[in-house]
């Protein structure tokens, strides 16, 4: 069975750079995805707002500013003079929220800072599963080229020799044709395959936030990933989507302390002076403190708790919903496997022996005169099809384990659980 991405670097290692240009350094798979997880402008993005969250739980430790209060007393409606006033009141007071309320609402913070986090995560994942997605597609579009590219020079000689055999009368003229037009097909499709190259390469290079028309390196043979024993249970423990439902289970369980924590009262202190022009001036003291459970206004806290709970309650459903996901996920990507093993295994072992001799007797029984160059050209074009085929489902394996690393949320490309069987 030939392995695409063996071939494709060979193809790619055997192509000497242009004149006046430099070599590009391979580039594989895991330089691939530790470059977007850096790189990325999603990603980094994501972290900026991460960054701004981790400032938010600091600012609940504070308390709220002062205020400064200034009064007159007796100020005679005749004049608009403040001086002959008969008293002036400078007050300054200080709200307190009461025991517990600003720890609280530093941790709803900080929980709302790790849903931030969880979801550049979750984020990764994705971006991660596009960069195998195009990796993969590059190598598939550059061994296909390498296909056409060794195919175009054997139907070139197939028509040389064919217009050679009509000069000399032993073919019909109509044999002279049939070259060029299949030839030309060919061609037409090589320059399809070549802007797919082009285009996979743009893919890439935008998801590793490099620009966008940058040269990417020779792909190299994919190290043999692992399926883990149990994925599903891998899967349920490490996914980001288990860990950002978590988080935000944590976020809600914090606001509805923060929220039954309001129950108790919070607390104002004021003090200032009062001067009295001609007398002795006098302190003055202030303290007050909230009724929050007051009959008319413990309603509207009641509803409000009872709110939250039932978001608890959402988010905690939500986590079970999203686990069924990641299973099916899973599953669904190992029934791939399995398919994407068997039909490559198909096509290597049977497909393409038989049509390769089917292409080897229409050649030789066209040469002694016993077919027409039709079966000729039939048999390249299926031989053809079927090295693209058989690249193809090679590709579609390295596609459905890309898909199962996503279903299970292998962020870290290079991590390894323990117990693993190995991939072929």
């Amino acid at each position: 069975m030939r392995c695409l991405m063996l071939a494709a670097c060979l193809a790619s290692g055997l192509a000497q750079p242009a004149f006046g240009q430099e070599a590009v350094e391979p580039l594989t798979m895991i330089d691939a995805l530790g470059e977007a997880l850096s790189g990325n402008p999603e990603l980094v993005a994501l972290r900026r707002e991460y960054d701004a969250a981790r400032t938010v739980p600091a600012q609940a430790r504070f308390l709220d500013a002062p205020s400064f209060d200034a009064q007159v007393w007796a100020w005679p409606v005749t004049t608009l003079n403040p001086i002959r006033a008969d008293m002036y009141m400078l007050m300054v007071g200080q709200a307190l929220p009461g025991r517990g309320k600003r720890a609280s609402r530093e941790l709803v913070g900080e929980r709302s800072a790790e849903v931030s986090q969880r979801q550049v995560g979750m984020r990764a994942n994705d971006i991660l599963d596009e960069v195998r997605q195009a990796y993969v597609g590059l190598a598939l579009a550059r061994e296909t080229v390498v296909l056409y590219d060794r195919q175009i020079p054997v139907l070139r000689r197939l028509t040389e020799a064919v217009t050679l055999r009509v000069a000399s009368g032993h073919a019909a003229q109509h044999d002279a044709v049939q070259p060029f037009v299949a030839l030309s097909r060919l061609q037409a499709e090589a320059i399809t395959w070549q802007a797919r190259v082009r285009s996979e390469e743009a893919r890439l290079n935008t998801l590793l936030g490099r620009p966008v028309s940058q040269r990417i390196g020779p792909t190299v043979p994919v190290t043999a990933a692992s399926i883990p024993s149990d994925p599903v249970a891998v899967a349920l423990e490490r996914h980001p989507a288990m860990a950002l439902v978590a988080a935000e289970i944590a976020r809600e369980e914090a606001e509805l302390a923060r929220l039954e924590g309001e129950r108790r009262p919070d607390f104002m202190v004021g003090g200032g002076y009062m001067l009295m022009p001609g007398e002795a001036g006098a302190w003055t003291a202030r303290a007050g403190i909230t009724w929050p459970n007051a009959p008319w206004s413990r309603g509207g806290l009641d509803a409000r708790i009872a709110t939250q709970a039932l978001r608890v309650e959402a988010v905690a459903a939500r986590r079970e919903a999203i686990a069924n996901a990641i299973r099916g996920s899973v599953y669904d990507a190992q029934i791939r496997i399995d398919a994407a093993r068997q039909r490559a295994s198909l096509v290597a072992t049977t497909t393409l022996p038989h049509i390769q001799h089917a292409f080897d007797v229409a050649r030789t029984a066209y040469a002694a005169g016993h077919a027409p160059f039709a079966d000729v050209i039939d048999g390249h074009r299926a031989m053809l099809a079927a090295d693209v085929e058989n690249a193809m489902a090679q590709a579609e394996v390295a596609f459905a384990l890309a898909d199962l690393q996503r279903a299970i949320g292998a962020v870290q490309p290079d991590a390894a659980p323990a117990h693993q069987e190995q991939l072929p």
